[in-house]
C-alpha cells in the first residue's frame, strides 16, 4: 500500500499566479491563476500521473514543485524538507536529487554541444567527476543504459532521430542519480512505437534505482500504462485524486468522467456513449465563483455556482473536489 511507504514529496496548497503585463504581482490587482490550491502526497518508486485539458496548468505546477518558478504561496516538502522559499544557492545542492525532462526534444537539448557534453555538464557542475577516463566511461556506461549506443557520444542532437534526442534527454535526467524527476509530456513529440520505448525504459530505470516520477500528460492512454495513481487538473486545481484502477474503472468527477469518455477504443465492433463537455475552458484569470466546472457541468446545482466545493474523501484513497462527489 503507498500508506506503508516513505513520502518522498509533500506539496501542501501550492499556488502560482503570473501578473498581467510587466511589473510584479500585486494584491487585488489581475493576474493569471495557473496554480491555485494543489495538495497532494507522491511516495518512493511511485509514478503519478497528472491529466487534465490544456492550459489546465500541469506543467506550470511540475516547474512550480521543482522550483524553476517560485510559488506565489503554499509548501513544497522534498524528503521531508520544505524547498518552496529556499534560495537558488541552497536548491543547486538538491538538483542532485531532482530533476526535469522536457517536453520537447528538438529545442531542450544545446545544439552546439555534443552528447557527451551534454550529459557530463551536470556530473562536472556538481563535482562528481572531473575530466578523465573515469568520466567518459560513466557518460558511455549510461548511454548504454538509456538505449544508446556508447559510440554515438561525439556526435551533436541535429544527428539524431526525435526518439533518440529523448533517450538523450532521460539520460542526462539519469546522470546525477535522482530520486525524483518530472516528466513534462516526454512522449508526445514521438510516434507510437517509440513512445513504447521510451516508456518501457523508464519503468525499467524506476525499477533499478526506485526512482519517484510525476508524470504529465494529456494522453489518458499512456498515463494509464505508466502510473500507479492518477491526479486529473481543471483550471489550475485538482478535482479528483485516485488510484488508476479508481480513475479509469470509477470516476466520479463529472469531468473525469468526460475525459475517460473520450478515450477511443482500438475496437471498430464496440460502441461506447462519448460524455462531450460543453463549452469552452473559462479564462483562468476572471475564474467561475463557486466551482470552476459548473459552467460546463451537466449536474451543475445552485450550491455548484455560489460555494467552492470541498475535497472529499469517498473511500480510502479516492479524493475528489465535488459537492456531489460518490452520487454518480
Amino acid at each position: 500500500m503507498a500508506e506503508e511507504r516513505k513520502k518522498i514529496l509533500e506539496v501542501r496548497d501550492v499556488k502560482k499566479y503570473f501578473p498581467l503585463g510587466k511589473g510584479r504581482l500585486k494584491e487585488g490587482a489581475p493576474c493569471v491563476k495557473a496554480v491555485d490550491g494543489i495538495t497532494f502526497d507522491l511516495y518512493e518508486g511511485e509514478t503519478l500521473g497528472l491529466v487534465g485539458e490544456s492550459g489546465c496548468g500541469k506543467s506550470t505546477l511540475g516547474r512550480t514543485i521543482i522550483r524553476l518558478y517560485d510559488p506565489t504561496s503554499g509548501t513544497v516538502l522534498f524528503e521531508g524538507e520544505d524547498i518552496s522559499k529556499k534560495s537558488r544557492k541552497e536548491m543547486r545542492k538538491l538538483r542532485e536529487k531532482m530533476q526535469f525532462i522536457f517536453q520537447d526534444p528538438y529545442s531542450s537539448l544545446n545544439p552546439r554541444m555534443n552528447v557527451f557534453n551534454i550529459l557530463a555538464e551536470p556530473l562536472l557542475a556538481h563535482g562528481i567527476f572531473k575530466r578523465g577516463p573515469e568520466l567518459e566511461a560513466y557518460v558511455k556506461d549510461l548511454m548504454d543504459k538509456c538505449g544508446l549506443p556508447s559510440y554515438y557520444c561525439y556526435r551533436y542532437p541535429h544527428q539524431f532521430s526525435g526518439g533518440q534526442r529523448q533517450r538523450i534527454g532521460i539520460a542526462r535526467s539519469l546522470a546525477l542519480n535522482p530520486s525524483f524527476i518530472i516528466c513534462d509530456e516526454p512522449v508526445s513529440a514521438l510516434d507510437v512505437s517509440i513512445q513504447s520505448q521510451i516508456i518501457n525504459l523508464m519503468k525499467d530505470m524506476q525499477e533499478e534505482k526506485n526512482i519517484s516520477y510525476i508524470f504529465i500528460s494529456h494522453d489518458l492512454s499512456v498515463v494509464k500504462h505508466i502510473s500507479d495513481r492518477v491526479g486529473v487538473m481543471y483550471l489550475g486545481t485538482m478535482v479528483e485524486l485516485a488510484s488508476k484502477e479508481n480513475i479509469y474503472g470509477n470516476p466520479q468527477h463529472p469531468y473525469t468522467q468526460a475525459l475517460i469518455a473520450a478515450i477511443p477504443i482500438p475496437d471498430p465492433e464496440k460502441r461506447h456513449e462519448m460524455k462531450l463537455i460543453e463549452g469552452e475552458i473559462p479564462s483562468n484569470v476572471h475564474t467561475p465563483s463557486g466551482c470552476k466546472f459548473h459552467p460546463r457541468c451537466p449536474y451543475a446545482k445552485d450550491i455548484c455556482k455560489e460555494k467552492e466545493p470541498p475535497v472529499k474523501e469517498i473511500e480510502p484513497g479516492h479524493f475528489v473536489k465535488c459537492w456531489f462527489a460518490g452520487d454518480f
